[in-house]
C-alpha cells in the first residue's frame, strides 16, 4: 500500500477517499489544512490519524508517497509543484492548471524527480467511456456531438447577492468553464482528439466570471457543442449523432457516464412508420472515481510510461484549449 496525503475538502474529496479505499492499495495517511481545527475535523471524519497545518512539514514526511491536491483551482499549480519537488507522486484535481506553460512545467518537474503527476478527471478512465469508444463506429459518420453538464451551484445565490466564493471568483480560476465544462472537453477530445478550432460563448457575471457558457468545437466533418452551467440546471445529456445511429449518455454528467444507450432507427417498408430501437449498452459503475484510482496505481506500480504518456497528452490538450477559451 502507498501512503496518501490529501489537500482540500468537500464532496469530491470524500468520494475520492472512498474510491481509494475500494481500490485497496491506497492508505489514507494524513491530511493538510490551513487550520488545526479543520484539519482535525477532516481527519476524524475519515478516520485518518495524522494531520498537518504546515505544507512543508507534511511534504518532508518520508512516509508520504502520494499527494492528492483538491484545493481551490488557483492553488493546483503551486501545491502540485511543491509536492513534485519533494519527489511525491501527485494526483491533481481538475482543472489541472490554467495555462499550458504551468502544465508542461509540472510534467517536466515530475520527470526530473522520477515521479508521476496525474489529472483527476474521471470520464476518460471509465468502463462506460470505453464502451462508448468501442461503439462509436456503429453510429456511422458523426454529424453532431452535444454535451450538456448544467448543475445549479449551491453558491450561486450568494454570488447573486455579491457574496463572492471561490467557485465564482476569477482570482481562484472559478467559473463554469473550469469547474464544469472541463468534463465535456475531456469527453469530446478523448474520443476525437484536438479540434481544428474552438470558440466560447458565455454568460458573464458582475465580476467577469463565466456563470455558464457554450463551447463550440470545430472538427473537419462535424461540430461539437459543450454546454456548462453553474447558474441553471437541466438533465445531464450527451448525444453522439451519426448517420447510422446515436449514442446517448444520460443519468449523470459526462464525467460519470452512468447510462449509455445506442439508438439505431430501424425503417420498415416504405410508407410505414419508422420504429426506433434503443438498447442500453452500459455497465454498472459502483464508484465512478474508482477507475481513475486503479489506473493511477497501476501506472505507478508497473512504471507504465506508455499509459502515463497517453493521459499526460490528454491533459496537455485540454489545458491548451482551456487557456485559449479563458
Amino acid at each position: 500500500m502507498m501512503n496518501v496525503a490529501t489537500i482540500g475538502s468537500g464532496v469530491i474529496v470524500d468520494r475520492m477517499i472512498e474510491a481509494m479505499r475500494l481500490d485497496g492499495r491506497y492508505n489514507l495517511y494524513c491530511v493538510y489544512s490551513r487550520t488545526q481545527e479543520r484539519a482535525k475535523e477532516f481527519a476524524d471524519k475519515h478516520g485518518i490519524q495524522k494531520y498537518y497545518t504546515d505544507m512543508e512539514e507534511m511534504l518532508n514526511d518520508e512516509n508520504v508517497d502520494i499527494v492528492y491536491v483538491a484545493s481551490p483551482n488557483s492553488l493546483h499549480y503551486k501545491q502540485s509543484k511543491m509536492a513534485l519537488e519533494h519527489k511525491k507522486y501527485v494526483i491533481n484535481e481538475k482543472p489541472f492548471t490554467p495555462t499550458l506553460k504551468e502544465c508542461n512545467e509540472l510534467f517536466e518537474i515530475a520527470k526530473k524527480n522520477g515521479v508521476y503527476i496525474f489529472e483527476a478527471i474521471t470520464n476518460v478512465h471509465l468502463p462506460n467511456y470505453q464502451i462508448i469508444k468501442e461503439n462509436l463506429s456503429n453510429c456511422g459518420d458523426i454529424k453532431m456531438v452535444q454535451c450538456n453538464f448544467s448543475q445549479y451551484s449551491s453558491k450561486y445565490q450568494r454570488y447573486k447577492d455579491h457574496i463572492q466564493t471561490n467557485a465564482f471568483d476569477p482570482n481562484f480560476n472559478g467559473g463554469a468553464l473550469m469547474d464544469i465544462n472541463v468534463y465535456n472537453l475531456h469527453f469530446v477530445t478523448g474520443l476525437f482528439g484536438k479540434p481544428k478550432d474552438v470558440h466560447y460563448f458565455k454568460n458573464v457575471g458582475y465580476n467577469g466570471i463565466d456563470t455558464s457558457g457554450i463551447v463550440i468545437m470545430e472538427y473537419p466533418d462535424f461540430i461539437a457543442t459543450c454546454t456548462g452551467a453553474k447558474d441553471c440546471s437541466s438533465p445531464y445529456t450527451v448525444y453522439l449523432q451519426g448517420d447510422q445511429g446515436t449514442l446517448i449518455v444520460s443519468g449523470a454528467s459526462s464525467g460519470v457516464c452512468k447510462d449509455v444507450f445506442f439508438d439505431a432507427p430501424k425503417k420498415d417498408q416504405i410508407g410505414k412508420k419508422a420504429v426506433d430501437t434503443k438498447e442500453k449498452i452500459s455497465i454498472e459503475q459502483p464508484n465512478h472515481m474508482l477507475y481513475e484510482c486503479k489506473d493511477f496505481m497501476d501506472i505507478i506500480l508497473n512504471k507504465d510510461d506508455k499509459a502515463y504518456t497517453t493521459y499526460k497528452e490528454q491533459t496537455q490538450m485540454v489545458v491548451e484549449l482551456l487557456e485559449k477559451l479563458s
